[in-house]
């Protein structure tokens, strides 16, 4: 193939000139190196395009209104648009008129203050730090019912969707077993190779390519890193964790599972965990104090 590229490109050049040989070597190159992957800014740009392309001409004043003010969104396992069928834990944003705030469980936080909002027929755009927010008035349906506002936020060349609303709620904030019932298979892999029972999950979450980390602290205190796939039919790694090894958030809640409640105990609260159907999972310890 590249032979015939390469007589090709000659036989051309013979015939128009130097600006085809020229044009025929950058040809021949991209031939032989094959394609390349874009980067994440390269990425970012181009579904940004496409979002803002979806948002329609200038707002009039009554469809600006729709986009002022503070939001809050959030999105789950199944969430998540890469292009490629991947999907990761919970995250929640928090969009407020001088601070933008995106959190995912185990990854920490990221954000910025917020530009100028581009608002438009359907929906609003902001850049907030590395973080590029779009709410449109698109109804959503959660686990929890039909919020007004879709949203999509773009971080490291990742496109989250998700459902939002106006205004802010300070409660409860989202956490790694928010998509619990989804990580069960690979949870009850790992808790099976553990050695000193009964055994808790103190943090799991996707890692992507069907994988799943499920991190474990069991009876005698020791504590496991555990990699399966989504399924459970697999376990790929288990080892043991240093002490100062630990994820922002992991260890609230602790996961029990089965459906004994864990014994009571100072600082700390269970509360049934169950699935998308309403079956019991087991229970999630919180710290109360």
């Amino acid at each position: 193939m590249r032979a015939f590229v390469r007589g090709l490109c000659l036989a051309s050049a013979l015939a128009l000139g130097a600006v085809t040989i020229a044009g025929c070597q950058r040809e021949q190159q991209a031939t032989e190196d094959g394609p390349t992957t874009p980067t994440n800014a390269e990425r970012e740009a181009e579904i940004a395009a496409e979002q803002l392309a979806a948002l329609g001409g200038p707002a009039n004043a009554q469809q600006r209104a729709l986009f002022e003010g503070e939001f809050q969104a959030s999105g789950g396992i199944g969430a998540l648009d890469t292009g490629e069928g991947s999907s990761e834990g919970a995250w929640e944003l928090r969009l407020l008129p001088d601070y933008a705030q995106f959190s995912r469980p185990g990854l920490g936080e990221d954000g910025g203050i917020p530009g100028a909002r581009e608002y438009r027929e359907r929906g609003m755009r902001v850049v907030a730090g590395a973080v590029t927010i779009t709410i449109m008035n698109q109804a959503c349906t959660s686990s929890g019912g039909e919020l007004p506002y879709t949203a999509h936020v773009l971080f490291e060349g990742v496109a989250y969707t998700g459902c939002a609303r106006r205004g802010i709620t300070e409660g409860e904030r989202p956490t790694w077993a928010s998509v619990l019932p989804e990580l069960i298979p690979a949870i009850d892999a790992c808790l099976a190779r553990a050695q000193s029972r009964p055994a808790r999950v103190t943090f799991a979450t996707t890692l992507g390519e069907g994988e799943v980390s499920v991190r474990i602290r069991e009876a005698n205190g020791s504590r496991h890193e555990c990699i399966s796939n989504s399924a459970g039919a697999e376990v790929f790694v288990f080892e043991p964790l240093s002490d100062l090894d630990r994820r922002p958030g992991e260890g609230d809640p602790e996961f029990v599972r089965g459906g004994g409640q864990p014994a009571a105990q100072n600082c700390r609260t269970s509360e049934a965990a169950v699935s998308r159907s309403g079956e019991q999972l087991g229970w999630l310890v919180r710290r109360s104090c």
